[in-house]
């Protein structure tokens, strides 16, 4: 039985029909991969029901929310519709390509570039002259369903919640939650950890500290719950932990719900205006309110200062802006040491960055730098940069006309890379499936390792696929001359503040790799912070990317100090040369600008007979572990420290 009328279908190429199938499961714990073998084949059947020739069938099966706006395979089927590259699309309903009106788009799309879509579960062919209402009616349909399933189970969480103290969450720390237990009156307490429980209930009131009390868990070994990703307890888990009011005999449901971003179709998790629902469960109980209670408060008043400030409109600074999104530097510039990035707030200094590892005791670079001077100083060498463009403009314009006119053979070479990596992917798939027939008992932790490797690298493939039809179909939109480059950078540097989020975000794509790392000078004094950064000009430029040639044209690694000098580096080249000139320190330290003293110039003096004697074209010295004579920097000798790159890390060279 044909889903419609018969309407005959024409390959654009004459003779093999170019058929587009997406297939799609939410992930949730019930859904099987099978899921998405059905829906394939169920478009299979539909283009066969139309077409009794040679067909070739392109899939696009992935696993995601269908509310999300922002899956790469919806910008790929967009892409490929764009490119004329299908004759029929097909799904088994509009919910598997997306839930929302976007699908309109899509669709529309689809018929501008005389693509037919045909969705049999919405009863929807675009050859039709219905077919738009009846996709807007489908739009409808599938987001009430998600809205009123939502409701329900919600309510029926929070029913069950209240009535029997159903719903349980995962267990903290002190609990034992059996296996099949479905309410609070199933579990029980821990008798072993009430012990410790409040025992750090005392730290805390005594120093309201966190850390304090996460030391003496860690000490003693109490564990972290069952669920947490830690295995060493920190100041933070400790105070959440507490929070928490299952210690006071009071499970709550609600404290958090979700909103959802029309713009990415995200759902994101904030604090419940109306408060949580508890429910009394006495048998929980660690500890009375009376004795949690007055501690909370007293942590919430101690710790107000550190509030991020609110607006003039009272609306939190940071509403609504992701938590990966920061000024310049913040978890972009890279510790040299151990790999990880910087963070704001060193040492309790607001303005100044620090190894995010340094702060849990993994690593012993705990030097900050301030990041509004660094800011600056990245700001002059940047616009230093582009003052010396001129001198490359003949070798920019051999490059931008390579890249403009060789564009056709560069990209048959990147659509061949890219079906040798699809064909290679299929044919592990194809291995893996073979492997778990053949074997009974397949290790089922393995084949999701092997599953987890091939989804991943099929998504990156979509990427790339989406980015090689986007440039297949226009030219490079390149600046035409070094000239009119320097001029859109300085156009975006001109009006922006070092503070803003937009600095920030315009740095890391002109500054891909900062390291941060120490020098200290030959005859001691403090550590100082010092930058390697790899300064792309064209990083700005989105289609700069298609061309290698011109990023390593416009690339330069740089050298850039985090501080400044000790004044007996500062006056050392213009007091050696007074020097030479046969003038005595006192009368060196009358003309040299500053006034400094006549040791100030002694010690310059002495620090160059030092750098001459060890045959040194710099007084400065790059640091690979911490000096056992600078006294400030103890951080490594606690015993809470153990040295813990990040996972694969390699030190760059210098």
């Amino acid at each position: 039985m044909r889903y419609r009328e018969y309407v005959e279908l024409v390959p654009r190429n004459g003779h093999t029909l170019i058929v587009g199938i997406v297939a799609r499961i939410s992930g949730c714990q019930n859904q099987k991969e099978l899921s998405l073998e059905d829906q394939v084949d169920h478009g299979k059947e539909i283009a066969r029901e139309y077409y009794d020739g040679e067909i070739d069938f392109r899939i696009i099966a992935t696993t995601g929310k269908g509310e999300r706006l922002d899956r790469p395979e919806l910008a790929e089927v967009e892409a490929r519709l764009t490119a004329n590259e299908f004759d029929l699309l097909t799904f088994e309903d509009v919910g598997r390509l997306v839930r929302g009106v976007t699908a309109c788009i899509i669709f529309g799309i689809a018929v501008d570039q005389g693509t037919r879509v045909i969705s049999p579960n919405d009863d929807i062919d675009t050859t039709h002259p219905d077919w738009e209402a009846k996709v807007m009616d489908a739009c409808k349909e599938h987001m009430k369903h998600n809205e009123h399933t939502s409701r329900r189970i919600k309510q029926k969480k929070m029913n069950r919640f209240i009535k029997y103290g159903a719903a349980t969450p995962c267990p903290i720390a002190g609990y034992i939650k059996p296996d099949k237990a479905e309410t609070f009156s199933d579990w029980s307490k821990n008798e072993d950890a009430a012990e410790y429980i409040k025992e750090g209930l005392q730290i805390l009131r005594r120093t309201l500290n966190g850390a304090a009390a996460a030391e003496y868990f860690n000490e003693v070994g109490f564990p972290p719950g069952p669920s947490c990703t830690n295995d060493k307890w920190n100041g933070r888990m400790v105070l959440s932990f507490y929070r928490n009011p299952i210690l006071k005999g009071l499970p709550a449901r609600g404290t958090m719900h979700t909103t959802k971003k029309h713009k990415t179709g995200r759902r994101s998790s904030i604090r419940n205006p109306k408060g949580p629902t508890y429910r009394e469960e006495p048998h929980l109980a660690f500890c009375s309110p009376d004795e949690i209670d007055p501690v909370l408060e007293a942590l919430e008043k101690k710790n107000a200062h550190y509030k991020r400030k609110k607006k003039s409109n009272g609306v939190d600074s940071r509403y609504q802006v992701p938590k990966k999104r920061t000024r310049a530097f913040g978890q972009h510039a890279t510790c040299y040491y151990c790999g990880h990035h910087y963070v704001w707030g060193a040492n309790g200094i607001t303005d100044s960055l620090m190894c995010s590892n340094s702060r849990s005791w993994n690593c012993w670079n705990s030097i900050g730098f301030n990041g509004p001077e660094a800011a600056q100083k990245l700001l002059g060498v940047i616009l230093e940069c582009l003052s010396s463009l001129e001198g490359i403009d003949a070798q920019y314009q051999e490059i931008l006309q390579q890249a403009q006119s060789g564009g056709p053979e560069k990209l048959r070479t990147r659509e061949n890379k890219l079906n040798r990596v699809e064909e290679e992917i299929e044919r592990e798939s194809e291995k893996i499936k073979k492997l778990v027939r053949q074997v009974e008992d397949f290790d089922a932790d393995l084949l999701y390792e092997l599953s987890s490797e091939l989804t991943e690298r099929k998504k990156k493939l979509s990427l790339d696929r989406v980015a090689f039809e986007l440039a297949k179909k226009r030219q490079l939109n390149l600046p035409k001359s070094t000239l009119e480059l320097k001029e859109i950078l300085l156009h975006h540097l001109e009006d922006i503040d070092i503070h803003s989020h937009e600095f920030g975000d315009l740095i890391r794509e002109l500054v891909p790799e900062i390291y941060v790392y120490l020098v200290r000078l030959i005859d001691g004094g403090h550590l100082l912070p010092r930058a390697k950064i790899h300064l792309n000009l064209a990083g700005s430029i989105p289609d700069a990317a298609a061309s290698p040639e011109l990023q390593q044209l416009l690339s330069r690694e740089l050298t850039l100090d985090l501080f400044e000098p000790p004044q007996r580096e500062l006056i050392r080249p213009e007091a050696v040369k007074l020097a030479d000139a046969g003038l005595e320190q006192r009368e060196i330290a009358r003309r040299l600008e500053g006034n400094p003293t006549q040791t100030a110039v002694w010690n310059a003096l002495k620090l160059h007979q030092q750098m001459l004697e060890q045959g040194l074209s710099s007084p400065s010295v790059v640091l690979e572990q911490p000096p056992d004579d600078y006294k400030k920097l103890r951080r490594h000798k606690n015993k809470k420290y153990s040295f813990q790159p990040k996972s694969g890390y390699q030190r760059p060279t210098l």
